[in-house]
């Protein structure tokens, strides 16, 4: 099915790039809609479309897979970094379709700032999937994969400190409560599956070096 869309030239480090800009793409979009929400549905409809367009792209890399006898890495180690990869797309969707279906109200601003965070680390981890063709980087890769961690400790930081206030300032409403603690949940996961990534590709790196 694939096999027409994927021009000759593109390979498996061309896919890993798409995939982690066109997840970032929609990373960005959440930020959006949580800071001008109630409203922006349009959002939620551009993070559906780039999580469908992830999905394609995680879907040509499994068919280059099947179609490739040489792989530059191997074949386990590309289907679970495509398909860590493809957990961040999945939960920003989740979360932004999330605001929808709970009917949510004003989102609170720790929200907004988690997902900030969850930015920040898509940022560098499209850096470091860019870098991932060229193992003699090791140093700089190093450098990013810190700094993710680093960011995945922030996003924890933030977490906790949303929910507590979400717990004291809505004790009179536990419905509400319930509904923002999941979201929150979800999005501090893909900064979760951000290091995933991250520490996926240095153990890619350090066995290829």
């Amino acid at each position: 099915m694939f096999n027409k869309l994927i021009p000759r030239e593109i390979g498996f480090f061309d896919l890993f790039n798409r995939h982690a800009v066109q997840s970032l793409d929609a990373g960005r979009t959440l930020v959006e809609l949580l800071s001008e929400w109630p409203g922006g549905e349009g959002r939620i409809r551009r993070i559906e479309e780039l999580e469908h367009e992830c999905d394609s792209t995680a879907h040509m890399v499994i068919d280059l897979l099947h179609r490739t006898f040489i792989t530059p890495l191997d074949r386990d180690e590309t289907l679970k970094l495509i398909t860590t990869q493809d957990d961040i797309i999945d939960s920003i969707e989740a979360a932004a379709q999330r605001l929808q279906m709970y009917d949510i109200g004003k989102v609170p601003m720790k929200l907004v700032e988690l997902a900030k965070v969850l930015v920040r680390a898509q940022e560098k981890l499209v850096e470091l999937v860019a870098l991932l063709r060229d193992f003699k980087k090791v140093d700089q890769m190093k450098t990013l994969i810190i700094e993710v961690q680093r960011l995945e400790n922030e996003a924890d930081g933030l977490h906790r400190s949303g929910l507590a206030t979400l717990f004291r300032e809505q004790a009179n409403d536990p419905l509400t409560v319930v509904k923002l603690k999941e979201i929150y949940e979800i999005v501090e996961a893909a900064t979760d599956q951000c290091e995933d990534a991250a520490e996926l590709i240095e153990g890619i790196a350090l066995e290829h070096a």
